[in-house]
């Protein structure tokens, strides 16, 4: 009987792809694992390949953040695929696992709905910034998450991904570059979800493509959200979108304007990422009790009441509006 010869996988077949993506990323986590998470070693390897992954999503979602040498060595910003796995690490989307020294978030305007940057313009502009430090991995939406089209299993990892994007911007550097300034409302988000969650926001470091979204941070602080969004026409393409962000943005305000402490100030936000349908948070802190009641818009403080929108109750389809809007609109 005629034997037939079996090859092994070759270096570019899904699974070794994938293995060594696995990998790669529990050496990068190095002995950051916190005593109280599950074991996330365990939960990765598990999976054979990245289709088996997208087919049985973990219980934590995993950010895929692209390496080094990737990012900078790349002619245009790489869109995501299936086929670079060798391009990312996966960091687990819980705090302690991503941080300034290693990760980046840039945050920059699509020029196209079907590319960001088809030029490479600003994407070199990042770049020539970024060779001048020490950090590691970059997390850029068009690299990171799946981009149109996107079969069922990539939409819910996008879903998951965009849900909890507010923990990769409040835990990286943040890196930006924009155009002529446009009243974009996600960029303004962006850039207020970091520099209000943090103490040395922008270190003093406002650039001229920066400043007017700056400026328009410190009038949200002193006037309140809505009249500084109203004054200057920031815009979504859907209106539902907006209500999402402004109620984000007021909640961001209002902490700050109470002077609570940065810690605490992250510790409230966590629980909101983390934990997007839960109706009351109660958090203790450093100025006393916090009741945050974000269906009902209301936060107090050691019983003190204060008001924000009411975050929308179709919270949990926010991504996938958000995702109409990123793929079929200018940034």
């Amino acid at each position: 009987m005629q034997s037939t010869k079996v090859s092994p996988p070759s270096e570019t077949s899904p699974s070794v792809a994938w293995r060594s993506l696995v990998r790669r990323s529990i050496k990068a986590w190095g002995s950051r694992t916190p005593q109280e998470a599950p074991d996330l070693e365990k939960e990765l390897l598990q999976y054979t390949d990245l289709n088996h992954f997208l087919d049985e999503p973990p219980e934590y979602v995993f950010w895929m953040f692209q390496r080094r040498k990737t990012f900078l060595s790349q002619k245009r910003m790489t869109k995501w695929s299936s086929d670079r796995l060798d391009d990312y690490v996966l960091f687990p989307a819980s705090n302690g696992f991503v941080t300034r020294d290693e990760c980046v978030f840039v945050s920059h305007f699509w020029q196209e709905s079907d590319d960001p940057d088809p030029s490479g313009k600003y994407l070199r502009l990042v770049q020539n910034d970024l060779k001048k430090l020490s950090w590691s991995y970059v997390w850029v939406d068009w690299s990171c998450i799946p981009q149109h089209p996107r079969n069922e299993k990539e939409e819910a990892y996008f879903v998951r991904s965009l849900q909890t994007m507010s923990g990769i911007i409040r835990n990286c550097t943040f890196m930006w570059c924009y155009p002529p300034f446009e009243p974009r409302l996600l960029i303004l988000y962006e850039i207020a979800e970091y520099t209000l969650t943090c103490d040395d926001g922008l270190q003093g470091n406002i650039e001229e493509d920066i400043e007017t979204f700056a400026d328009h941070i410190d009038k949200m602080l002193n006037l309140g959200v809505d009249t500084v969004l109203n004054e200057y026409g920031y815009k979504c393409t859907h209106n539902r979108d907006k209500e999402f962000l402004t109620s984000w943005l007021e909640v961001l305000v209002l902490l700050r304007n109470l002077s609570l402490d940065t810690d605490d100030v992250r510790r409230l936000l966590d629980h909101l990422t983390w934990s997007p349908s839960t109706e009351v948070i109660i958090l203790g802190t450093q100025s006393g009790l916090v009741v945050s009641c974000r269906f009902e818009g209301t936060l107090t403080l050691n019983g003190v009441p204060y008001g924000f929108t009411p975050f929308p109750k179709w919270v949990s389809s926010l991504s996938s509006r958000l995702s109409y809007y990123l793929l079929n609109n200018i940034k």
